[in-house]
Order: C-alpha cells, then sequence, then structure tokens
C-alpha cells in the first residue's frame, strides 16, 4: 500500500512541476526567460537529459548561449564540438562522447529562410536507438516554439511582423494541445480563422505530387467529392505549383498566376482568398487556404505576413504528426504505447483481462503443445482368413452355421446332397463286380483278347467308384480351422446348386486381427510404420482399441470419389476377445505435436500451396 501512495505521490509531484514550468513559458516576458523555461521544459520532459542548452545568433552574427539547464555556470566541451558541428552544416548531429560513450551529444539546429540562426543541444545518457528516435521527435516539435522567437528577434524594430509572431504563437499554442493529425489539424484550422479574421480556413497536405484537402475549419466532417473541395484543392495545387502566397484581390507586386483562385472565389461566392504553401526544412507540406465574406475587409499585407508566419510555425509540427500518423513509426507505435499502459498500469482491469485472455488464446493457437493426428476410415479384417469351398457340384442339403458364428476345426457348417452319389456309387459297385466276373471268366478260359478288355473295364469302373465314394465322403463342409466365420450364410439357399470351387464360408482365427485403414492420399505422407494410433469401432460405443502401423502400401483405391491409400496396422490390447472381423470405425494416428492453428488451416495451407504452384509461372 506505501508503495502505490509513493508512486502516486511522485505522479501528482511530477505534474506538478511540469504545470509550473507550462506556467513560467506563458508568462515569459523577455526572449532569456522564454528560451529558459522552455528548455527547462523541454528537459524535464524528455528521459535521460543530463545538459541542455540553447545558442542564438546575436546583433554582431556570434552565436552567445540564450539558455542553459541545470541552471549555472557549467562546461561541456562535448557540446561545443557538437554546436560547431551543427551551425557550421545546418543539419541535426548526433555524436557520441569520447570521454562517456554511455553520453550522447544532440545538436538541433534553429533555421529561417535558410539560414541557420541558432542550435538546441543536449546531453542524453543510457537511451536506446529507438528512444533515441523519439527524442529527436519531440524535439522537432518542441523546436517550433524557439522559431517563433526567431521570428520575433528578425522584426524587432517591425511593430507588425512582432504582432504576426505574437498572433502566429497562439495559433501553434492551440494546434499542439491535440496529439492526433486529425485534431490537430482542425484547431489549427480553427485557430486561424479567428485569428485572421476568416470565415473559413482549409488546410491541404501533400500527398504524392497533388495537394489533397484535409480539414477545413468549423467541421470535423466535409464532402471530399465536393464541387468545393476539388475546387479547394485545385487552388492548393495552383499555389504549391508556384512556390509563393497567391491572393485576390492581388496584394503582392507579380505576375502570378491565379486561374484557379479566381475559379474558387467565384464557386465559393467569397469576397476575398490567398492560399499560403508550407514548408518543412525545404520540403512541401501543404497549403492553407483562407477565403472571406463578401461583405469583409480584402486582405492586406499584414494579412499575408500573419498567414506566412503562422504557416511557418506550423508546418514542423504538421511534417511530425504526419510521420507519426504512419501504421509503423506512427499508429502501431502510439496504439501499443497505449495498449501497454492499459495491461501494466494501476487502472483498467477490463483491459487487463481481455489482454490475459488474448494471451491465453495466443498460447492456445500459436504453442505446439496439441497433438496432431491423422483420421481414416479403418475396417477389422483377420490376419489369416481360410475359405471353405464347395468340393463339386452339386444341391445345398442343410446348413449348420452362418457368418459370425464360431467354429472349431473340422465342426461341420453344410452338407450337400447325397442322394445322387449313393445311386451313383450302387450302380458303380454293379458295373465293378459284373467286369470282375468277365475278367474270371476270360482268365480261366485263358482267352488273353477278352481278358485284357475286361481287365480295362474292370480298372474304369473301379476309378468311377472311388471318386463317387471321395465325393461322398466331402458332402460335408467342415472348417478349416478354429475361428470366426467372417463371410457365409447358406440357410437361405438350402436346395440351391452349387458349381465347384464356389467359396461357401470364410474363416478367420479369433485374436489375430489387423486394421485397414483407408488413408488419404494428402495424409499418407504423414505415416510411417511403428506409429501409434487407436481405434474406434461403431460397435463397441465409444471404446477405443490402440494399434500399430506396420505397413504402409502403393495400392489405392476409389472409396467416395477419393483416391485412398491402404495402411495395415497390428492390435494390441485386451479388447481382442470382443472384437470381430468386418468391424468398421475410425482410426486415428498420433504424429507429433503441432500448434492448433498449423492444425486447424493445414487443409487451406496445402490447397493454397497447390493452387499457387499450378497457376504461378
Amino acid at each position: 500500500m506505501s508503495v502505490a501512495t509513493d508512486i502516486g505521490t511522485a505522479s501528482r509531484s511530477q505534474g506538478a512541476d511540469e504545470a509550473r514550468l507550462w506556467a513560467s513559458l506563458a508568462s515569459a516576458r523577455d526572449a532569456g526567460s522564454f528560451c529558459q523555461a522552455w528548455l527547462a521544459l523541454q528537459c524535464a520532459r524528455t528521459r535521460g537529459v543530463s545538459a541542455g542548452l540553447i545558442l542564438l545568433e546575436g546583433t554582431g552574427g556570434a552565436f552567445a548561449p540564450a539558455a542553459g539547464w541545470p541552471a549555472g555556470p557549467q562546461e561541456h566541451p562535448h557540446l561545443r564540438k557538437v554546436a560547431e558541428a551543427t551551425l557550421a552544416n545546418g543539419q541535426v548531429v548526433v555524436e557520441g562522447d569520447a570521454d562517456d560513450p554511455d553520453t550522447m551529444g544532440i545538436g538541433y539546429p534553429i533555421a529561417a529562410d535558410g539560414r541557420v540562426m541558432g542550435a538546441v543541444l543536449l546531453a542524453v545518457t543510457g537511451l536506446t536507438s529507438p528512444q533515441m528516435q523519439l527524442l529527436l521527435r519531440e524535439l522537432h516539435w518542441g523546436v517550433g516554439w524557439i522559431h517563433s522567437l526567431v521570428w520575433q528577434h528578425r522584426s524587432a524594430g517591425d511593430e507588425g511582423r512582432t504582432e504576426a509572431a505574437t498572433a502566429a504563437m497562439d495559433v501553434l499554442a492551440a494546434m499542439q494541445e491535440h496529439d492526433t493529425l486529425a485534431e490537430a489539424e482542425l484547431a489549427l484550422c480553427n485557430a486561424a480563422t479567428i485569428t485572421l479574421d476568416a470565415d473559413r480556413v482549409s488546410l491541404g497536405l501533400v500527398q504524392g505530387d497533388r495537394v489533397k484537402l484535409s480539414a477545413m475549419s468549423h467541421g470535423a466532417w466535409f464532402r471530399k467529392r465536393s464541387d468545393v473541395a476539388e475546387a479547394l484543392e485545385a487552388a492548393m495545387d495552383e499555389a504549391m505549383d508556384q512556390d509563393m502566397l497567391l491572393s485576390v484581390p492581388l496584394v503582392r507586386e507579380g505576375d502570378p498566376i491565379l486561374l484557379q483562385q479566381d475559379r474558387l472565389l467565384a464557386l465559393a461566392g467569397k469576397g476575398a482568398v490567398a492560399s499560403v504553401p508550407m514548408t518543412d526544412r525545404g520540403l512541401p507540406v501543404g497549403v492553407l487556404t483562407i477565403e472571406r465574406a463578401v461583405d469583409a475587409e480584402p486582405f492586406d499585407a499584414r494579412d499575408l505576413l500573419l498567414a506566412e508566419t503562422i504557416a511557418a510555425l506550423v508546418a514542423p509540427g504538421i511534417a511530425l504528426r504526419r510521420r507519426e500518423e504512419r501504421w509503423i513509426g506512427g499508429r502501431v507505435r502510439r496504439h501499443g504505447m497505449d495498449g501497454a499502459r492499459a495491461l501494466f498500469g494501476p487502472r483498467r482491469p477490463l483491459a487487463k483481462a481481455l489482454g490475459i485472455g488474448a494471451l491465453l488464446l495466443l498460447l492456445i493457437l500459436f504453442v505446439p503443445f496439441a497433438q496432431f493426428q491423422v483420421r481414416a476410415d479403418a475396417e477389422l479384417e483377420g490376419q489369416v482368413q481360410r475359405a471353405a469351398s464347395a468340393p463339386f457340384s452339386g444341391f445345398i442339403a442343410r446348413s449348420q452355421a452362418r457368418a459370425g458364428d464360431v467354429v472349431r476345426a473340422g465342426q461341420v457348417l453344410a452338407t450337400l446332397d447325397d442322394r445322387d452319389l449313393i445311386v451313383d456309387r450302387a450302380r458303380a459297385l454293379g458295373e465293378v463286380q459284373q467286369f470282375d466276373r468277365r475278367y474270371r471268366e476270360a482268365l480261366a478260359k485263358h482267352e488273353r483278347a477278352d481278358m485284357s478288355l475286361a481287365g480295362a473295364q474292370l480298372r474304369q469302373a473301379e476309378a468311377s467308384l472311388r471318386l463317387i465314394e471321395y465325393k461322398l465322403a466331402r458332402t460335408r463342409i467342415v472348417a478349416p480351422l478354429s475361428g470366426v466365420l467372417v463371410s457365409g450364410d447358406l440357410s437361405q439357399k438350402v436346395g440351391t446348386p452349387v458349381e465347384e470351387g464356389d467359396v461357401l464360408f470364410e474363416v478367420a482365427p479369433l485374436g489375430s486381427f489387423r486394421v485397414v485403414l483407408n488413408v488419404a492420399e494428402e495424409d499418407v505422407n504423414y505415416l510411417r510404420p511403428g506409429q501409434q494410433g487407436r481405434f474406434a469401432p461403431t460397435g463397441l460405443a465409444g471404446e477405443t482399441v490402440p494399434f500399430t502401423v506396420r505397413r504402409i502400401t502403393s495400392v489405392t483405391a476409389n472409396v467416395d470419389g477419393e483416391n485412398v491409400f491402404r495402411v495395415e496396422a497390428e492390435l494390441a490390447g485386451d479388447r481382442r476377445a470382443v472384437l470381430r472381423p468386418g468391424m468398421e470405425g475410425v482410426a486415428k494416428v498420433k504424429i507429433d505435436r503441432r500448434s492448433n492453428a498449423w492444425i486447424w488451416t493445414r487443409g487451406l495451407r496445402e490447397w493454397l500451396r497447390l493452387f499457387f504452384w499450378k497457376w504461378l509461372p
């Protein structure tokens, strides 16, 4: 509790100090106090600053310190080198200190009309590269206040310029109260309307080689495809192309092209219009277009000077906000910082709960702890299957078993009709006796020819008799081994004929099964012999039986319009007693651990990969 109290006290103290510094800046009466208040505020708001200095050009052309932070005499030899480089080339300088590697010197030039009028110097310690970039952006934004002071310095003795700089500072202050680009643009237009006594002020920003209307005073929304918006953009393009201030009625001498200004004046029904280009370090930023009503006074030289002053002061701030509004460098960073404050700050419990939920969702989606499995339709069949076939052509007399029965080796499964065979046996037996008697008579008479003929006929009759007796012995169809009948049901076929070799029954031994998986062709690449899986037969009410993949064949079949591969697996476990060949169900083979996002999008990714491979050159 005490820690939270200390943090809150420190936060209130920091806020009070910052408010005091802002009050000092607003109440500054001369250039020295203004620079000192600005530098103190800038250093207090910037992390890692150990010293600061402002150099401004004096009356003799020499540069002298205008303010220093912390207060009091200090020696900064490193900042002296940075100041010389900054004033010499007029560019931002970031240079390390040879005596202290953790300290960096930053020099930011203060320029007006292409001439360096001074510099802001900071010594920072312990900043990372992203923090350094953020510091430079904030410094670029804050130097606009010093620019206003430069304008006042240049206009010393000129009452009109001094009043213009003061009024422009008010517009700049109104714009800088807002963080986002859209809010700052609207605040600029509204403040400029009051300061310039205008009927409407519009702001256009440079996009590519054209100026696009971005904001209008007294309205957060406008129709971008209206005639007035198109006329405003055309007038802004005209001023940007000529890189000069354009006004109607003409105030300054010259021969500019004013076609689009006249068109805007006629279309909008205004009395006067002026378009002022805005530049930042020589680069075009946008155009400020000011319009006055018909019954108002036209623009004079003082009004145009004030408009130019406002454009010069606000251009750096608008350019900085545009860079911050970029997705990577601006919006993403800003929204990321807002989210971080909501997640790790002292309040916003709903944001913290949503953040925890999002973190858990990311973990569930992308951490590879889900079991990836290949699913396939499967069927149970015996590892060994024997057939009981018809030994000869005949008719079914009786059926003693059907598919699904458990049988023993030698058990009678069915009986063929033997009545015709019994008649044939009696006839064949009579023929054997008859030929045997003839043979004996020929043998007794020593008639060698008759004896040979009768002997041949006797042997033929005996062969026919043996064949009939063989068939009689096989009229009973018996089980070739102990097991379960996989197929065969002759109970409805008694009396029907069968041909020799017809398969009447199929027997598979109990406890010796294998699972046959019909694996889709896009999944077969994930399977390897030795992988484990489970088989869920439809008839076991949700129970599963483990198995091990043994063989992946190259035999394919078309099942329901889909090509599948035959994969054989060996069953394990203690559920074999209740299993029967022919059972169907679903089998799943364990592959490895993958993320849920990978598993759920696998089909889509494979389809896209094949699609692009097919159509890309």
